[in-house]
């Protein structure tokens, strides 16, 4: 298996509301975490972030809609 690298795609604004990064979907937790974390457990992170990325984009349209 190969390495699991970081999705960080520089952009490290933190939503409160949803409790993670807007960039890539991680929590501040996570984020920490991830030099030590197990590629397994990176893996099940990476499958979470498109969700939790859909999830935000969807609250803020929700938002704008008012």
């Amino acid at each position: 298996m190969s390495r699991v690298e970081t999705p960080c795609i520089k952009v490290c604004r933190q939503d409160k509301a949803a409790g993670i990064c807007e960039g890539c979907g991680r929590t501040v937790h996570e984020v920490i975490l991830w030099t030590t974390m197990t590629e397994e457990a990176r893996q099940e992170v990476l499958r979470a972030l498109p969700g939790r990325l859909a999830g935000l984009a969807a609250a803020r349209a929700q938002d704008e809609r008012g």
